[in-house]
């Protein structure tokens, strides 16, 4: 799914060089609330777009599925604004047969912890009980690190 954004004017500026005016597409954000069989699992903040891969790599990330056939369906819920128009922020999954929908503990504990990791490491909830994440890796966790650290 595709939205325009608006556009606004801006100064591009590079060290010895003049600074430079034009026009420049901004990203905007909204929520998408992520269902499972018709059952609310998160709202996470996105930039829209990709919602699909975005809402299977979180069941993933969840360890609520772990392969491509244990989705069945994934569509666009009726999501109107005030002006009628779909905004497309609610998504809803439904799970292959014999795959076992996502237990209340599953939706409890993601408001304690970011929907998005950089990390594989293990992370622990509020509660306190270590949750382990299904992606592994065969060199240990995976790090991120940005050339652009500290520069603005």
């Amino acid at each position: 799914m595709s939205r325009s954004a608006p556009e606004r004017r801006v100064w591009r500026v590079t060290v010895g060089d003049a600074p430079v005016s034009r026009r420049d597409s901004l990203a905007g954000e909204e929520p998408l609330e992520i269902r499972v069989q018709g059952r609310s699992l998160a709202v996470t903040m996105r930039t829209p777009g990709d919602d699909f891969d975005l809402a299977a790599g979180f069941l993933v990330s969840e360890g609520v599925v772990s392969r491509r056939e244990e989705l069945s369906t994934m569509r666009y819920c009726a999501g109107a604004g005030d002006d009628g128009v779909n905004r497309y922020n609610v998504l809803d999954l439904s799970l292959a047969e014999g795959v076992a929908a996502p237990d209340d503990s599953v939706a409890r504990a993601l408001p304690a912890r970011a929907i998005v990791s950089v990390s594989r490491s293990v992370r622990t909830p509020v509660d306190g009980r270590p949750m382990s994440n299904p992606c592994s890796s065969p060199s240990g966790p995976l790090r991120y690190h940005s050339r652009n650290r500290g520069r603005a």
